[in-house]
């Protein structure tokens, strides 16, 4: 088996370039405390769902239609890709304080 990933690091770096990185954290808790349990795919699905309500807020709601789960890092740290413009209107959620976090989490930023 080789040490190299499929595509090289050139595919990885496209890859990232695509993605809006979310730093989630849990009040109260270290993140040790919580990341070896939790699913990263899981807290993407209650991020989704936290963020698919805002009726009042239609570009937020199809941003979040249009997101598709790239992985997330530990700890805290969850990756979403889209087209730019979908991620462009989760910037802009982020900073006007609309952006809903996945249940019992906070976000602590938003940022490439």
């Amino acid at each position: 088996m080789g040490t190299k990933s499929p595509g090289g690091p050139k595919r990885c770096r496209l890859i990232l370039q695509r993605c809006l990185a979310i730093q989630l954290s849990k009040p109260g808790h270290t993140p040790e405390d919580f990341w070896m349990y939790d699913s990263g795919y899981m807290i993407f699905q209650n991020f989704l769902a936290a963020n698919a309500q805002c009726w009042w807020n239609a570009p937020l709601t199809a941003a979040t239609r249009a997101l598709k789960y790239a992985g997330h890092v530990a700890p805290g740290m969850l990756l979403v890709t889209a087209e730019p413009c979908a991620l462009e209107v989760l910037r802009g959620a982020f900073a006007r304080s609309v952006l809903k976090p996945p249940a019992t989490y906070i976000i602590s930023s938003v940022g490439e």
